[in-house]
């Protein structure tokens, strides 16, 4: 079966908005690869079936298709392959989505061990791995770990040329870990390095950037200086809504986060305010 037509024709349908027809598309193709037993072929739309069932939350449907593919790899030999690696992967970000994190993290455990095994152990793809398996690890709890994955996922990207935004990125990843195990001094250092590569690489442009500058909020707050974390808050608001509009949790948040800074300074009037503001914005989205 000649898959680049497959990608082309779905790819078409999606750019026309036809999403049924796209995805009636691929069920059919689907059929047709396993009737012809054409392994190569099931496992190709398998992932991009199950990937487009993921964006329409209908994991579900999308976790047999995974199951399936990799049992075809598997039968075919494959099991310690790139492209094993990057269905399981595939695979454990639907889990993430449904819920289902520890299932999720030992399938993205696995994937890394084949990746670093497939001589990609420093590769972007394997320093993204890491940071994801670091979230799943601060949803359990574990920061530790997740502070060992940010780590592993630095490790790489310093290696690598033009990384100095995903390094960014990271490093505030890790403040943020430094901050839940009430390390201080850390996570300011950490949030530091990452405020000096945003501005180095973009200045405040990259929409991660007030992430940042809130994560140094909530230091200089922890460290009762208010004034500074103001500020900093402030400064955080105007950039989400620069690049997300109000109507967001992120907003919501440092609403939040502003009001309990200004109670401290004695305006529990804009306090106030700020706090009906967040409360409202939850209300509109359903939070």
């Amino acid at each position: 079966m000649e898959m680049n037509n497959f990608y082309y024709e779905v790819d078409r349908l999606f750019e026309e908005k036809k999403i049924q027809e796209a995805e009636d598309f691929m069920k059919d193709t689907l059929a047709q690869a396993e009737a012809e037993n054409d392994a190569g072929a099931v496992i190709t739309v398998c992932n991009e079936l199950g990937g487009y069932y993921r964006a329409v939350s209908r994991y579900s449907d999308g976790i047999p298709l995974y199951e399936k593919a990799l049992r075809l790899m598997r039968d075919m030999g494959l099991e310690r392959s790139e492209h094993y690696g990057t269905t399981l992967v595939n695979f454990a970000t639907t889990y993430t989505m449904a819920g289902d994190i520890v299932r999720a993290l030992n399938l993205y455990t696995e994937a890394a061990e084949i990746y670093a095994e497939a001589g990609l152990g420093t590769d972007y793809r394997l320093a993204t791995l890491f940071n994801n398996m670091s979230f799943l690890c601060q949803d359990l709890e574990d920061y530790p770990q997740a502070q060992e994955y940010l780590e592993k996922s630095l490790f790489i990207l310093k290696a690598l040329e033009e990384s100095e935004i995903e390094m960014a990125i990271t490093y505030s990843n890790l403040a943020n870990v430094y901050l839940a195990m009430d390390q201080i001094s850390e996570a300011k250092v950490t949030v530091k390095k990452a405020l000096d590569l945003f501005i180095g690489e973009s200045g405040d442009s990259d929409v991660h950037y007030a992430g940042a500058v809130c994560t140094l909020g909530e230091i200089y707050f922890r460290e009762a200086d208010y004034e500074k974390a103001a500020a900093l808050f402030r400064e955080a608001m105007k950039l989400t809504e620069r690049d997300y509009g109000t109507d967001n949790l992120s907003y919501a948040v440092l609403c939040e986060n502003l009001a309990l800074c200004l109670n401290e300074q004695g305006d529990e009037e804009e306090a106030a305010r700020l706090k009906k503001t967040a409360s409202e914005i939850k209300e509109r989205i359903a939070i």
